[in-house]
Formats: structure tokens, sequence, C-alpha cells
């Protein structure tokens, strides 16, 4: 119903407390709409209060620490208590655009969660993959399975990954592979066996043999790091096995969302 907060000492000509009303409330006695002084950018504002529920007995939920605005959200979100006790009720970011120069008109963003992790400035990108097989005449493909369980890739809040960290685990079938080469999406979605042939043997990426019934592939080898995920990215790991000098492949199509 209402963000509720308290100007900075540097802001001109503004003190005390501040609030916005949402949603039909209407402010009550001791809340005052917020202004700022036009092209005052050392007016700081910061977040104490936020009004929730019924629009006539809204409740009152406040953070655990004042939090202080700015022109992006922060790294982590804040806790905030009933009344500022007891237990976290939720958690909540902020944010101003277009900027801090009060030049013109201005916006609160906020956005709250059940779960820290879904208000936090990196958050948790999501994957899903497909699973192809690439065979040459009578000559079986490898058939290993992959579980991208300790893969975590985290994002920022334009989409721009800033972590990969963890392993994709692969688990040998019994049409074991001899070694895997990461594609950078360059194959397309349904490629070939001579598209994935071409690829595995071009040189562009690094065949790293698989030893033993399982291989980690670590998160670094995706290449991801500053990749826009505003549109989904794929990476692509394929698989070769050799039999009567032919080869065949495993094709695994990983695509990487943002959240």
């Amino acid at each position: 119903m209402a963000i509720e907060g308290t100007y900075g000492g540097s802001c001109t000509a503004r003190a005390g407390n501040w609030a916005v009303a949402l949603n039909g409330y209407q402010l009550i006695a001791g809340e005052t709409a917020l202004t700022v002084v036009q092209n005052d950018p050392n007016c700081t504002l910061s977040v104490t209060m936020v009004k929730a529920g019924a629009v006539g007995s809204p409740l009152t939920y406040q953070p655990v620490t004042p939090f202080q605005l700015a022109a992006n959200y922060a790294v982590l979100g804040v806790a905030f208590l009933q009344n500022g006790v007891g237990a976290t009720q939720f958690y909540a970011n902020f944010e101003m655009t277009p900027d801090l120069s009060y030049a013109n008109n201005f916006v609160i963003q906020m956005v709250y969660s059940d779960l820290l992790s879904q208000t936090n400035l990196s958050t948790n990108a999501t994957y899903q993959v497909v699973v192809a097989t690439a065979t040459a005449g009578v000559v079986p493909a490898p058939n290993a399975t992959m579980s991208l369980a300790a893969l975590v890739v985290t994002v920022d809040a334009h989409n721009i990954v800033k972590t990969a960290t963890g392993t994709i685990a692969l688990t040998e079938g019994t049409v074991p592979g001899v070694a895997y080469v990461i594609d950078l999406d360059t194959v397309g979605l349904t490629p070939t066996y001579a598209a994935i042939d071409t690829v595995f043997n071009s040189g562009t990426g690094t065949h790293v043999a698989i030893a033993g019934n399982s291989q980690n592939i670590q998160a670094a080898e995706l290449n991801l790091i500053g990749v826009d995920l505003t549109t989904a990215k794929r990476r692509n790991v394929i698989l070769d096995s050799v039999a009567n000098g032919i080869k065949s492949y495993q094709l695994f199509q990983i695509t990487i969302n943002h959240p």
C-alpha cells in the first residue's frame, strides 16, 4: 500500500519522513508525499517501512536496517519484519530510475519475494538440456547421461552473466565416449552428422579425454562470463566414439536462460 522512508541530511529544503502511496492507499496524518528539489543530486533517500495488506488497515513492515536508494538494485535484498520485530516476513530490493540527478521525475522500483535469492542483484539463470545422437552406418553412438545439478550460473539485473561455477557431470553409458568438445552454438538446433563431425574435428574446441565412468566438465569451459542472456544462449557438448575406424557422436544441447 505504501513505501515510506527518510530524507538524508544533504537534501535541500527536505527533512524527516516521506511516503509514496500505492494501489489506492491514502496517506494519513504524519505521512508526507515524497518530493525532491529538482537538480539536487546530493539528496539521499532511505526506505524505512513498507505497508501491505488491506487499503483501510495495512500491516507495517520494517527492514532490519534502513535501505538507501540507489540507481541500481543492491547486490543483496534486505529482510523485512512485521513492525520491525520477530521473524522475516519477506525480502525486498529497490532501485531508482532513471538516475539520482533528480533532473526529471523519477520512479522507485521494488522487488520482493519469500526467497532472498530472488531479490539479489545476481540471480540464478535456468537451463535445459536436449540430447541427440549422430551415427555413421551401424556404428553406435555414445549414450552417456548428463546432470547439471552442480552448475550455477548467475546474472545481474541486466541479464549479463556474472559468475558460472560448479560442474556438469557426465556419466558413461554402455557405449563409452572417448573425448568431448564444447561448441559455442555453431552447429544449430538440428545438426547433421557432417556438421557435428566438422565442428568436432575443426580444432576450434579443445578435445578433453574422458577417463573412467564419469567426467566433470568445469563451468568455466562453457565460456559464459559476460554473455548477455536477454536472449537464451546454447552450449553444445559433443562426445565421440570410434568403432572400426568410424566415428559416431552424442550431442548435448544446453540452453541457458535468464531468470
